[in-house]
This record gives structure tokens, sequence and C-alpha cells, in this order.
């Protein structure tokens, strides 16, 4: 029985697959628009602290003091981003709690911390 579903759910996602790419026909040429696109919030700027204590930012490790500079020259090319901060689980306490008064002191409103959302076993 339970063989029975799995490859009834196989076959449904084959299914609404092909519909999906069905959906966008390939000869259709979109018109130009030259206003704003709708999705005009910037995406969030992530912070990720490892659990040596450096901070990656862009790809790049960087060091508190850096952070703070690309924190404020940031919040002024882009006032509305919203910031990340994404803390190893193994990384010291301390150095995210930098990292979020960084974020204030570079004038940020509010900064969120990720965590994992997945139950421990």
């Amino acid at each position: 029985p339970l063989i029975d579903i799995l490859f009834t759910l196989i076959i449904f996602f084959l299914a609404t697959a092909t519909f999906q790419e069905q959906e966008r026909e390939k000869r259709i040429q979109l018109p130009k628009l030259a206003g704003q696109s709708l999705s005009s919030a910037p995406r969030p700027l992530i912070i990720n602290v490892t659990k040596q204590g450096s901070y990656i930012v862009h790809t790049k490790t960087i060091d508190l003091a850096r952070l703070k500079v690309i924190l404020k020259n940031n919040l002024e090319k882009k006032p509305d981003q919203k910031v990340i901060i994404r803390g190893d689980a193994n990384a010291l306490h301390g150095k995210s709690t930098a990292a979020l008064a960084a974020c204030a002191e570079a004038g940020y409103a509010s900064a969120s911390i990720a965590w994992d959302t997945k139950p421990t076993q």
C-alpha cells in the first residue's frame, strides 16, 4: 500500500512539473517596461558568524571593525534593507551579540538572528 502511494505522488509531481513548464510559453515575447519591478525590496544583508569568531559578508571574511564600516556604508545605500545574522551554533555568543551591536551602532532599527527550526533528536 505504501508503494502505491509513493508511485501516485511521483506521477503527480511529474505531471505538475510538466504543466508548470507549459505555462511559460517560450514563443511569447513579453513587453518591455521602463518602470520599476514590483519586487523593489532589496535582499537582506546576511552576516555569517563562524565558529572561529570571524564574520563573513558577501563571501568575504572580515573582522568586527570592517563589519561596522560595511554596515554604515550599506545603510546609506540601501536604508530599507534588512539584516540577518547567522551565527554558528558553536560560535561564542559574544560574537553574534557584537554583530548585533554593530548593526545598532550603524543605525539599523532592527536585525534578525537566524536559527535552525528543525527539532533536535
